[in-house]
């Protein structure tokens, strides 16, 4: 290995180990590298590292090589309609401030420091939301408030259709799909709801 600085210029050479060599093969696996202004600083960390700049730049394109297969993410479980108990035991050793702090937090959003623990591993393996008791009440009270206005809708559309002389003051379509928004942001409530206050099975 090599480094063959070049004080008139601001090249660098360094030899890059062959990844495949014969008898017959007698191509040079040197690079020349001409870092302009960045010799000076390159050269400072790789002094300050105890590295040549060779091994140094070896280095680099190593990491680069490496890093084009990037591993992907983790697949998000989801969580399905079958109840599942909880039989599953696992401890967690945490420190003392950890302790106070996650206490303090649980608390604060309405859970006991287990059950906390348990809707923070949830919502990670799911990515799906899980609220505290404030929250869980003021959501069933609004889905409450959705649900009957999405039957006065159904109500409104069923005599607009039935009475053709009073399709002029309203129109149907308006009607029906906002009955049909509210109905699916109201399936959507009740399972982040039910995901909540049950445990589900995750798949």
């Amino acid at each position: 290995m090599a480094l063959r600085p070049n004080c008139l210029t601001s090249r660098v050479y360094c030899m890059l180990p062959p990844m495949h060599s014969s008898s017959r093969d007698k191509r040079t696996t040197t690079i020349t590298v001409d870092l302009g202004e960045l010799k000076a600083p390159w050269q400072a960390y790789c002094a300050q590292q105890g590295v040549t700049p060779s091994h140094a730049l070896r280095q680099v394109v190593r990491q680069a090589l490496d890093g084009r297969a990037t591993p992907s993410a983790p697949h998000r479980l989801r969580v399905t309609r079958r109840r599942e108990g909880a039989t599953a035991r696992m401890k967690l050793n945490v420190t003392p401030s950890e302790l106070a702090a996650l206490k303090k937090m649980a608390g604060h959003e309405g859970y006991q420091p287990t059950a906390w623990v348990v809707a923070m591993i949830r919502t990670k393996l799911t990515g799906e939301p899980h609220v505290g008791q404030p929250e869980l009440a003021a959501l069933t009270r609004s889905n409450q408030q959705l649900l009957a206005l999405g039957r006065n809708l159904n109500q409104i559309a069923k005599v607009l259709n039935t009475s053709p002389e009073n399709r002029g003051a309203f129109r149907v379509e308006v009607i029906t799909e906002l009955s049909r928004v509210i109905r699916t942001h109201t399936d959507r409530v009740s399972d982040v709801l039910r995901g909540t206050v049950a445990r589900w099975s995750l798949q």
